[in-house]
């Protein structure tokens, strides 16, 4: 059908899951449906998402489509400093129950249900290990050109890959990414391991780990305040409006959201971005370019 008959054909989908009260993202042929819930609302959300499920399976035996209980994966989002819900959340697809997992893929992404991104990045160093090995059998045979091609298809692609969601995670955690990004620098210019890699980043231009998400999440934030970023982004940014005139009414400053929990909620992106866009200089908010940017 191609994916824009596709995408027609499925809409009601949509329309099913708003009916019932549920949040979804789509994206082809691949459906989220999510709410949030408290800890005594369990029941109702597990009821709620069933109920759906359940309608949406018979719209898909009507129009010829399958819905695939192997392939559905249920996870719960908790706090680890929650303690565990007393009842196990299970859904039922075509007949099938399907009880919760601990981490899911989420396009490429494997998320955990306490969103730590530990097996995300022992899956990202795993294949750009992987890569790195390759490429170190074949270094002799190749030019520079071609070996950082090579890098950069391999092993920087896994490391910039949703890279966002690793901002505000512990030092360890980033140190793991880190020393792969070294060790494809120095695969690239030949250096030593006992070389310093400062010099060697800033002759690739390439910032670090840390700073690299920070960059990204900049450049989102920038994209969403001149309307080149999709709407269900730049929903989550405003500007910050003083009750009355002053000086940084003209400073081109984001509203900061205030969140309840300091290890989940300020590496969202709703509160991350307005904090480290009002960081910045005011001569570099005020550029109205992207390239400039």
């Amino acid at each position: 059908m191609g994916p824009l008959l596709f995408t027609l054909y499925s809409a009601p989908i949509y329309d099913i899951i708003k009916a019932h009260g549920l949040c979804s993202m789509i994206y082809a042929d691949d459906i989220q449906v999510y709410l949030t819930f408290s800890a005594n609302e369990r029941e109702m959300a597990i009821s709620r998402i069933n109920s759906c499920i359940k309608d949406i399976t018979c719209w898909s035996i009507k129009n010829k489509l399958l819905i695939n209980s192997s392939k559905t994966e249920v996870i719960h989002f908790t706090s680890k400093f929650a303690p565990s819900p007393p009842l196990p959340l299970v859904v039922t697809v075509d007949g099938v129950s399907i009880p919760a997992v601990s981490k899911a893929r989420n396009l490429g992404v494997i998320m955990d249900k306490h969103l730590s991104m530990t097996d995300h990045i022992t899956k990202t160093c795993q294949s750009a290990i992987v890569a790195i090995r390759k490429i170190g059998q074949i270094r002799q045979y190749l030019n520079r050109k071609c070996i950082e091609i090579l890098v950069n298809s391999l092993i920087i692609s896994h490391v910039d890959n949703c890279n966002v969601l690793l901002y505000g995670l512990p030092k360890k955690d980033l140190n793991r990414v880190q020393k792969i990004q070294n060790t494809a620098a120095r695969l690239i210019e030949g250096a030593r391991s006992r070389d310093s890699i400062s010099p060697i980043l800033s002759k690739l231009h390439w910032l670090p780990v840390e700073k690299r998400v920070i960059f990204k999440i900049l450049i989102m934030c920038f994209k969403a305040q001149n309307n080149l970023s999709p709407s269900y982004i730049a929903d989550l940014i405003h500007q910050h409006t003083p009750a009355r005139t002053l000086r940084s009414s003209s400073q081109n400053l984001l509203s900061v959201y205030s969140v309840n929990t300091h290890t989940y909620g300020n590496r969202s992106f709703i509160a991350s971005a307005p904090t480290l866009w009002n960081s910045l200089p005011i001569t570099i908010r005020k550029i109205s370019s992207l390239d400039t940017f």
